[in-house]
C-alpha cells in the first residue's frame, strides 16, 4: 500500500505550524516578503506551500510546474530575480522538511515526511533551475534572430 495519501494528510496537518513558523521567518527567507503585510505575505506563502501538498498527493509534475511558472512571473513583476524566487521556494521546503523533523521526532511517519518534503524541494528547485533555463534559451534564440535580421537588413 502507498505510503502517499498517509504522508499528504500528514502534511496537511502539520501545514499550520509550517504557515506559522515561515511567516515568523518571512524577511530572512525573502527580504521582499519582510515588507509585505501579514495578509499579502501569508497569502503568497501559502500559496506555494498548498501547491506542494498538491505535489505531495499527486506527483503531477507539470501541475506543479505550471504553479512555479506563474509563481516566477508574478515575483518578477514584482522585480525578484528568478534567483531569489528559487532560494525563496528551497527556504520554504526546507522550512517545512524542518517542521516535520521537529514535530514527528523518532517516528517513521515523521522521517517520511521529512524525507519526502525534501525530495519535493529538491524537485521544485530542478523544476525552477529548468524554467529559468527555457526562458534563457528563448531570449537566446531571440537575440539570434533579432541580430541576424539585423544584418540582413545591412546587406
Amino acid at each position: 500500500m502507498s505510503t502517499v495519501p498517509t504522508l499528504a494528510r500528514s502534511y496537511e496537518v502539520l501545514r499550520p505550524k509550517v504557515l506559522q513558523r515561515l511567516l515568523e521567518l518571512r524577511s530572512t527567507l525573502d527580504p521582499s516578503l519582510g515588507r509585505l503585510d501579514d495578509a499579502t505575505a501569508r497569502a503568497q506563502i501559502g500559496a506555494v506551500l498548498d501547491h506542494l501538498g498538491n505535489f505531495i498527493a499527486t506527483g503531477d509534475l507539470g501541475l506543479h510546474r505550471g504553479f512555479l511558472h506563474t509563481f516566477l512571473a508574478m515575483r518578477a513583476a514584482e522585480a525578484q530575480s528568478p534567483a531569489s524566487v528559487l532560494a525563496m521556494l528551497v527556504a520554504i521546503g526546507d522550512t517545512a522538511a524542518q517542521v516535520a523533523q521537529e514535530e514527528g521526532a523518532g517516528t517513521p511517519e515523521g522521517a517520511d515526511l521529512t524525507l519526502l518534503l525534501t525530495r519535493v524541494t529538491a524537485s521544485t528547485a530542478r523544476a525552477v533551475n529548468d524554467l529559468i533555463a527555457e526562458e534563457l534559451g528563448r531570449r537566446a534564440a531571440q537575440r539570434a534572430e533579432l541580430a541576424d535580421r539585423a544584418r540582413q537588413g545591412k546587406r
